[in-house]
């Protein structure tokens, strides 16, 4: 894929972002949780900030190393961590889906923590964007790190209590197959985004 079509894929995603948070305020909304409305709302606006300056930057790289990751790379990385944010946001709606049917409103100390889940490959994707190999290793840090930290919160329960209801595990909430399915997609996902990065340091380790 050329930076002219990677560049189309990677708005395409940042605007599948926005729709997701617009999604989310809606079903804030349906919970009656109008700090949800505006968390989401916020992180919607900053997904689209951070993702634009982060293309137009990338926009900008020419590579003066064979060390340094070409522009081929860069694009992979983007668009891997830009998917990765998709699938967070797609997990966050579920946990709203689930809220509802609990009758549970979300405080405001869950919804500050929340966001935390979505920095590392915010993080990612700006290291990414000055072409440096440090992006791919925050890539390849943050992937895996989503995997298994939603496995082991949603499989064994949380170790601090910070989570709300998911302070206990699928198995104790007992959630429906659609939640349990986003789960898997969630770590695979991860899992994914790992291996791509590191496939990529390989190539870089080579050269």
């Amino acid at each position: 894929m050329n930076s002219r079509g990677a560049t189309g894929v990677s708005w395409g995603l940042i605007g599948g972002l926005a729709i997701i948070e617009g999604v989310a305020i809606w079903l804030m909304w349906l919970g009656q949780s109008p700090l949800g409305m505006v968390m989401h709302g916020l992180l919607g606006v900053a997904i689209v900030i951070v993702g634009w300056r982060s293309l137009r930057t990338l926009h900008q790289q020419r590579p003066l190393s064979r060390r340094q990751p070409g522009l081929k790379q860069l694009y992979t990385l983007m668009i891997t961590n830009l998917v990765m944010l998709a699938v967070i946001a797609v997990h966050d709606c579920d946990h709203m889906r689930q809220a509802m049917g609990w009758g549970y409103h979300f405080t405001l100390a869950l919804l500050l923590v929340n966001i935390i889940v979505y920095l590392p490959n915010l993080i990612s994707l700006v290291l990414v964007s000055r072409g440096q190999t440090k992006g791919v290793v925050a890539t390849l840090i943050s992937g895996p790190l989503i995997a298994v930290a939603f496995l082991k919160l949603h499989l064994l329960g949380a170790w601090l209590p910070v989570w709300g209801p998911w302070n206990r595990s699928f198995f104790a909430l007992g959630v429906d197959a659609i939640s349990w399915w986003i789960l898997v997609i969630t770590a695979v996902a991860g899992i994914i985004v790992g291996l791509v990065a590191t496939y990529i340091l390989g190539q870089l380790s080579k050269q």
